[in-house]
């Protein structure tokens, strides 16, 4: 729906515009009027991908349902990894995984868009892609571990953290996929990871 939503205002506005512009604007005007109005109806459907204007008015009762509403999803995600300040959640949008960073406040949960998630390392190690995640308005850290070789892992660190697997079946080579998600609130520039007993070091 928040595609859709932002599809609605601008035809809503633009289809205001053009009668506007075939009642009150001069001949030799309206091609050019509504040459104007067809590109900024497209600029604002585009500027309004990038402004959760329904965070000013409402939240979800969910971080599931920020997701759904967000990628107009009809699939639950796989996995909801909770922070402090927000969660993360996984799921599959066209055989591709998905990341939404979802921030969470005392009314419920609001609309996090992809430029608010930077990612702030990605390692790879012997075919291990580590990357780490963070929402610029919180203080939660996101870790996740693919294995570019296929199969499960067995991941620690030093507090104790738990490592969530989603499977993904690649059934053209053949091999399962699976990707690691943790939350990591003291996340720092010593952070690191033991995977299948070797340390990596996952820092800026």
């Amino acid at each position: 729906m928040f595609g859709v939503l932002r599809i609605f205002i601008g035809f809503v506005l633009g289809a205001v515009a053009f009668l506007l512009i075939f009642k009150f604007a001069k001949t030799q005007m309206k091609k050019r009027l509504s040459i104007i109005t067809a590109l900024a109806v497209v600029v604002l459907i585009t500027v309004l991908g990038f402004v959760p204007i329904e965070n000013l008015v409402y939240s979800f009762q969910s971080a599931e349902d920020v997701y759904e509403y967000y990628y107009n999803s009809q699939e639950k995600p796989n996995l909801v990894i909770e922070g402090n300040q927000s969660d993360l959640v996984v799921g599959q949008e066209n055989n591709t995984s998905t990341l939404l960073i979802v921030p969470k406040t005392d009314s419920g949960w609001k609309i996090g868009i992809g430029l608010n998630t930077k990612k702030i390392v990605q390692k790879i190690h012997n075919g291990i892609v580590i990357c780490v995640y963070k929402h610029k308005n919180t203080h939660d850290y996101y870790v996740t571990v693919l294995n570019t070789n296929g199969g499960g892992l067995n991941i620690t660190d030093a507090y104790d953290t738990e490592f969530y697997p989603s499977k993904n079946n690649n059934n053209f080579l053949g091999k399962s996929f699976v990707t690691y998600y943790a939350h990591v609130a003291d996340y720092n520039s010593q952070y690191s990871i033991v995977v299948d007993g070797n340390k990596v070091e996952v820092n800026q």
